[in-house]
């Protein structure tokens, strides 16, 4: 049988940091940094040139993932919404880059040192039906921090003040839309109704405890993240 009539096998085979997980974290790190930092060596012409080749590769991965999805089931409503929280952090961060708004560098930044960034190192591998899902969950998420590492690095953006506590009260505000989604479609968009199976120490509690839990952990891993950007506005202003 082929890979795509036996989606289970491929993710009951899925390990925490083995080494398909250590080559894909290697990769997306060194896309995340390497672009940014090839970024700041090209003429500004030459850095919307690459802007919009990211563009077009970020819409051509979306189709790619969804095409793989229909190879070896049906798409539902239930699965296949693009109503995850990196679903919209790749959007807003796409915006971001395209038109440098600091609001979406800020959500960008924010969600991809945290909730992002944790997606990468525990991902939830029940979800990943066969190769191409799995690499298409690591290009997807890699590119939310690479989106922002841009704005930070080549566009010199900082978050502004109150950056953390915007991101915080976006995120907030999205959950009351998606849980009437969740509802009406037995679904489980941002995790809401029932805890993602991840070996994640962070992530503790049964429901609706859990979703508190998370967001205060998010909440102080986004302050950490804060840290280095008081850092490099103060070094500005001097």
């Amino acid at each position: 049988m082929t890979e795509a009539t036996q989606p289970d096998g491929f993710s009951n085979s899925l390990q925490l940091f083995d080494s398909l997980h250590w080559i894909a974290l290697g990769l997306s790190l060194l896309a995340i940094v390497g672009v940014s930092l090839i970024g700041r060596c090209l003429s500004l012409q030459n850095r919307r040139r690459v802007i919009w080749a990211l563009i077009v590769f970020t819409v051509a991965q979306e189709i790619v993932d969804y095409t793989n999805r229909a190879s070896f089931r049906d798409l539902n409503l239930i699965q296949d919404l693009p109503l995850h929280l990196c679903n919209y952090g790749l959007l807003i961060a796409a915006i971001g880059l395209v038109t440098r708004n600091r609001f979406c560098f800020e959500f960008a930044y924010y969600a991809g040192m945290t909730g992002v960034l944790q997606a990468l190192l525990t991902p939830n591998f029940d979800d990943l039906k066969n190769l191409t899902e799995y690499i298409v969950y690591f290009i997807h998420h890699a590119l939310i921090i690479q989106f922002a590492l841009w704005n930070l690095v080549v566009d010199r953006m900082l978050p502004g003040r109150g950056a953390v506590a915007r991101t915080l009260l976006c995120i907030v505000a999205l959950m009351p839309p998606i849980a009437l989604v969740n509802w009406l479609t037995d679904a489980n968009y941002m995790y809401l109704c029932i805890r993602p199976e991840v070996d994640n120490p962070l992530l503790f509690g049964a429901w609706p405890w859990y979703i508190g839990s998370v967001l205060f952990i998010g909440w102080a891993l986004m302050l950490v993240a804060a840290l280095p950007m008081v850092w490099l506005r103060r070094r500005r202003e001097k």
